[in-house]
C-alpha cells in the first residue's frame, strides 16, 4: 500500500504541476528554435558575403571593360578623323 501512495502521490503531483511541465516543455522548445535560427543566420551571412565578393568581382571586371570600351571609342573617333580629313 506504501508504494501506491507514493505513486499516487507523484501523479497528484504531476497533475496539479502540469502547467509548469508545459511551460518548461515550451521553454525547450523556444530555446531549441532559436540555436537553429543562430545556425540559419550564420549560413545566411557566409551566403550574402560569398554573394558581395562576387558582385566586387563583378564590378571589377565591368569597370575594365567600360574603359576598353572608351578607349576603342577614342580609337574609333580618331579613325573618323583621320579618313574624313
Amino acid at each position: 500500500m506504501q508504494k501506491h501512495n507514493g505513486i499516487s502521490n507523484i501523479i497528484d503531483t504531476l497533475r496539479s504541476g502540469w502547467f509548469l511541465i508545459a511551460f518548461i516543455g515550451g521553454m525547450i522548445y523556444w530555446v531549441a528554435r532559436q540555436d537553429n535560427s543562430l545556425v540559419e543566420l550564420d549560413r545566411l551571412t557566409v551566403r550574402m558575403t560569398t554573394l558581395e565578393n562576387r558582385t566586387t568581382v563583378l564590378e571589377t571586371g565591368i569597370g575594365q571593360l567600360q574603359l576598353k570600351i572608351d578607349g576603342i571609342k577614342e580609337d574609333v573617333t580618331l579613325i573618323k578623323t583621320a579618313v574624313i580629313k
